[in-house]
């Protein structure tokens, strides 16, 4: 970074700001003796995991500069690739700028989940993102700014970025495996987060909720019209009691299905009306502990004009 803002000192450049999230090992540690090394590093601890997307927000929070950059500690986005995306924000004068994977060094599993995942959402949320999106992203003030604005409890931040709208743009950026460690992602943890991104972006299940139960209503009044028309126009009706119990099963079912799913997105209201903080900050540590008080563990650099 040195060489690319060609100064002989980041002190007064750049700031570095690492989120601890509730981490159990000994990145605290490591991270406080980081922040006592330089002096444009700040480390933000919670107070507990609250989630990826909680600590990045505690970070864009802490940011000062007029360019925020966004990447994951594991370096599968390599920092020489920030250059490539800043030099396309500011040429294109764009508030945004994502990068895309390119022959990034997942496994099957991984790749096959992640595709399927940004593309139901692009479905769900009828927005266009690509579906090869990385964690490196540079934004603008203005947009750090107005995504800070943003009131959720349970942020999903490709979704919010994309709800913000502004100017946007992607650009391939070189990708590397891992340096130490694996990811904590699990196949769990993903589906959680598909989830909560429905919820959090669609009222889609509820709308085909709607239907199957208008389709279902359809059927049982063409049904009853026609045992209706049999008992008058036509023999006995014989009882039938494993259809009509077959029938009451699918019925019950289905509504328990739908009140469980009209029940999920209440309980998400209720999170969000109750206006708890996304997390809890234990301790600040490093140049914003001695400056300005701020409100997996993540990294946000600013980059100050």
């Amino acid at each position: 970074m040195s060489k690319y803002l060609d100064v002989s000192s980041l002190s007064d450049q750049v700031e570095v700001i690492f989120v601890n999230d509730g981490s159990r090992n000994d990145s605290q540690l490591h991270l406080e003796q980081a922040a006592s090394q330089f002096p444009f590093v700040t480390v933000i601890e919670l107070s507990r995991n609250f989630g990826q997307h909680q600590a990045i927000s505690a970070g864009y929070r802490q940011s000062r500069g007029e360019f925020v950059i966004g990447m994951n500690v594991d370096q599968q986005d390599p920092i020489d690739q920030v250059p490539v995306l800043l030099d396309m924000i500011v040429r294109n004068e764009l508030d945004i700028v994502i990068g895309l994977r390119i022959g990034r060094h997942d496994d099957m599993p991984t790749s096959v989940t992640s595709h399927a995942f940004h593309y139901f959402l692009n479905l769900l949320t009828g927005t266009n993102a690509p579906l090869n999106m990385a964690s490196l992203r540079v934004m603008r003030r203005r947009f750090v700014d107005a995504f800070n604005t943003l009131p959720e409890t349970t942020p999903f931040i490709p979704g919010l970025e994309q709800w913000l709208g502004f100017k946007q743009g992607f650009v391939p950026i070189r990708q590397q495996p891992r340096i130490a460690g694996k990811s904590s992602y699990t196949l769990r943890k993903r589906f959680k987060m598909a989830w909560n991104a429905i919820l959090s972006f669609s009222d889609l299940p509820m709308r085909v909720a709607a239907g199957i139960g208008a389709v279902v209503t359809v059927i049982g009044l063409i049904l009853n019209a026609a045992l209706v028309f049999r008992k008058l126009f036509f023999d006995s009706i014989q009882p039938g009691y494993t259809s009509t119990v077959s029938i009451i099963v699918l019925l019950s079912g289905l509504q328990i299905l739908f009140l469980g799913l009209i029940a999920i997105y209440l309980g998400r209201v209720l999170t969000e009306v109750r206006g708890r903080p996304r997390y809890v900050v234990r301790s600040v540590k490093g140049a914003a502990a001695a400056g300005e008080p701020t409100e997996s563990s993540q990294e946000t650099v600013g980059l100050r004009q």
